[in-house]
């Protein structure tokens, strides 16, 4: 089929898709079978070292470029007291379909600091995903040889963040083609100089009041972020240049995004018991911070919350960006709806999401259309900071089940309990990656846990809706596309997404844009906006449960098998 000059050719290997709703959705724990047999380890002795409980992320991307996705894990390190016969180091796992496999060593990617989250991202434009991991410590940035390899070019390429580095992304925040990069710091800690900590029992034993545990993070003071703007492959850090370097608080999840439809990309940053921060993009490469009038700084009580992960999704299918933020126990996590004009709302109870999330703590989150109903669910993981919080309050606890927030037409309900039995068990989950693992057009998850096994939750079951999925290609634009935005209409309306792997808490996702299409099967418009919002394609009548790769500009071909 052809629409201004452009011919489509659907891939080959993807075929029907899944679900409906709640009872129909069965998330199936598949590590183990396939081998995707990743432990996270905090290094910890049992001393209470402030980072132990803040790790690790995942990151999801096609390394070999070999049609499918593959996984990479941070890793923890050895903090004083540790000692056991084991080697710690970030992981690089290769997807080969029925099994993973271990592939660190000969990838060269087996960085021994210790690691927080990563971010994958193509910053030089060769087709290849490179690598950052932020770590507690130095920064590492690795670059995608091409042949299975990869090579630190971290001080090559003017990357340094000695800090307590958390979630990282990549986007083109002057449409110029090159991906920048922007890291969320925590908190300046020392090993060195642990604190000790201590709260009150609920319920003292042995006449003891008091136990040891983490301390809360308002012990140690914030580090200002950092913003690596991408000189025709070389990195300059204009942190301060650029606005974003001014603001010295607890940062920690960071989704680029562009809030107010205006063709470039914002960011919006949660942070730990400060206020949140949301740049806005002047096009250039140059940010004002504007979370306070705009009304995603604080709750709707006015309060600073403790910001762990953040999300931004259109959950209301009014062609503007919601923004989601994931808390403390004994606080809700927040949703800000994007009122259509770039300012928001507190509705995190009349959507339904105030409630079910008040006695977890929750790190990782995305918005998914597990059911591919058109509209945008919720998948949230829970864990606490504290691996003896029962000590201080028995209505929280350490190890937690995650959430599945099923959307009805812009409200949720929680529907944890009938999206599989794998939901019994609990974590202390953190990083929550989603991707199409399989390749069969329904999401699935990946899940790296503090100090346990790793999850891979495949989608499982008879697809019952139908999908499409976009797989684009900037010629002009960066390589990614991201920041590009697309729009779908169909006979239920239209849905509107952006190309953009960040989001969630330390993690990197399938950049791969999937929309439900309910029972449909065709797509009639689709609109695709590159970077800039002044160059847009359409494209009409477009067959469901395909895949399509789009080339900016060009006709599009299809190798079976490959992107």
């Amino acid at each position: 089929m052809k629409e201004n000059g452009h011919t489509f050719l659907p891939l080959i290997f993807v075929m029907l898709v899944s679900i409906s709703i709640g009872k129909d959705i069965k998330l199936k724990d598949r590590a183990k079978n396939r081998l995707l047999n990743f432990t996270h380890d905090h290094g910890g002795s049992g001393e209470y070292y402030y980072v132990e409980s803040m790790g690790a992320g995942i990151c999801v991307f096609d390394y070999d470029n070999d049609g499918d996705l593959d996984a990479y894990f941070p890793q923890g390190s050895p903090l004083p007291g540790w000692d056991k016969k084991i080697t710690l180091e970030n992981k690089l796992y290769r997807n080969d379909g029925a099994e993973w496999k271990d592939v660190t060593i000969e990838a060269r990617v087996g960085d021994r600091g210790y690691g927080m989250g990563c971010a994958c991202g193509d910053y030089d434009n060769d087709g290849s995903i490179d690598l950052y991991v932020t770590n507690f410590g130095r920064d590492v940035f690795y670059k995608n040889n091409s042949d299975g390899t990869f090579s630190d070019i971290t001080d090559k390429v003017g990357i340094d963040n000695p800090s307590m580095g958390m979630s990282a992304a990549f986007f083109d925040s002057d449409n110029d083609g090159w991906l920048d990069l922007y890291v969320t710091n925590y908190v300046d800690y020392s090993i060195d100089d642990n604190p000790e900590c201590t709260s009150p029992m609920q319920y003292p034993m042995g006449g003891e009041l008091y136990a040891r545990s983490y301390c809360d993070p308002d012990v140690f003071l914030g580090v200002a972020d950092k913003f690596y703007y991408n000189k025709q492959g070389t990195f300059i850090d204009r942190s301060n240049r650029s606005g974003i370097g001014r603001y010295a608080l607890r940062g920690m999840g960071v989704v680029p995004g562009d809030i107010d439809d205006d063709g470039d990309m914002d960011i919006y940053v949660a942070n730990d018991k400060d206020m949140n921060l949301l740049f806005i993009n002047n096009g250039k490469g140059r940010f004002k911070e504007s979370a306070l009038m705009r009304g995603t700084g604080y709750n709707g009580n006015g309060l600073a919350e403790a910001g762990m992960g953040v999300d931004a999704g259109d959950i209301d299918r009014n062609g503007w960006l919601d923004l989601f933020v994931t808390n403390y126990s004994g606080e809700t996590n927040t949703l800000y709806l994007n009122q259509g004009n770039g300012l928001f709302a507190d509705e995190t109870d009349i959507r339904g999401l105030g409630r079910p999330s008040v006695h977890s703590l929750a790190f990782g989150a995305k918005f998914i259309d597990l059911d591919l109903d058109s509209w945008l669910d919720l998948y949230v993981a829970n864990g606490h900071v504290i691996d003896n919080i029962d000590l201080f309050n028995d209505q929280y606890h350490h190890r937690q089940s995650d959430q599945v927030y099923m959307n009805m037409s812009g409200t949720y309900t929680d529907e944890s309990s009938s999206v599989g039995i794998d939901f019994s068990r609990t974590f202390v989950s953190r990083g929550v990656a989603q991707a199409d693992i399989d390749n069969d057009g329904d999401i699935d998850l990946v899940i790296s846990n503090n100090n346990d096994d790793a999850n891979l939750l495949i989608n499982d079951g008879t697809p019952k809706n139908s999908w499409i999925g976009f797989q684009l290609q900037g010629i002009v634009s960066n390589r990614q596309a991201i920041g590009s935005k697309i729009v779908i209409s169909t006979s239920l309306g239209t849905q509107v997404a952006w190309v953009n792997p960040s989001g969630s808490y330390l993690s990197s996702n399938d950049q791969r844009v999937i929309f439900g299409l309910g029972k449909e099967e065709k797509v009639k418009t689709v609109e695709i906006y590159w970077p800039g919002g002044d160059k847009k394609e359409t494209f009409k009548d477009l067959d469901s449960n395909f895949y399509y790769k789009v080339l900016e500009g060009t006709s599009i071909s299809i190798a079976q098998g490959k992107y």
